[in-house]
């Protein structure tokens, strides 16, 4: 269960240090950019240049995350698929135990009915022999 719990927090942390990561960037970048000794247009090719850079790096982020919540994805379904699979092989196991089962107790009360007519033919016959011996 630990394991489980500090996998979840490795997924929510992760996206946390990329927000955190990117925001420090760009704030970082733009107080560096604003108290720089450069002209208007050095300055605005530099932000164009700067924010393409910031946009394929968040891409890549983007694309790194996606890759790794598909692969939680995929390894939730074939943990799913294999508790699935047991839990079938349980039920068939538990099936044919209750089948054998069935069939011996099926087998005792064949058994105990018969006994139980024989006792009462026999209690039938005694009967009929006291009435006899009264009469």
């Amino acid at each position: 269960m630990n394991v489980e719990k500090e996998k979840t927090n490795g997924k929510s942390s992760f996206l946390g240090i990329m927000a955190s990561l990117l925001v420090g960037l760009s704030a970082g970048f733009v107080i560096g950019i604003l108290f720089a000794p450069k002209s208007g247009k050095e300055t605005r090719k530099e932000i164009k240049e700067k924010s393409e850079e910031l946009i394929e790096k968040s891409k890549a982020g983007f694309d790194i995350a996606v890759g790794r919540t598909k692969e939680y994805v995929d390894s939730g379904k074939s943990k799913l698929a294999e508790i699935k699979s047991r839990s079938e092989e349980f039920i068939e196991k538990g099936k044919e135990k209750i089948s054998g089962f069935s069939k011996v107790l099926s087998s005792k009360a064949g058994k105990a009915r018969k006994k139980i007519k024989k006792v009462i033919e026999k209690g039938k016959d005694t009967a009929k022999k006291v009435e006899e011996d009264l009469s």
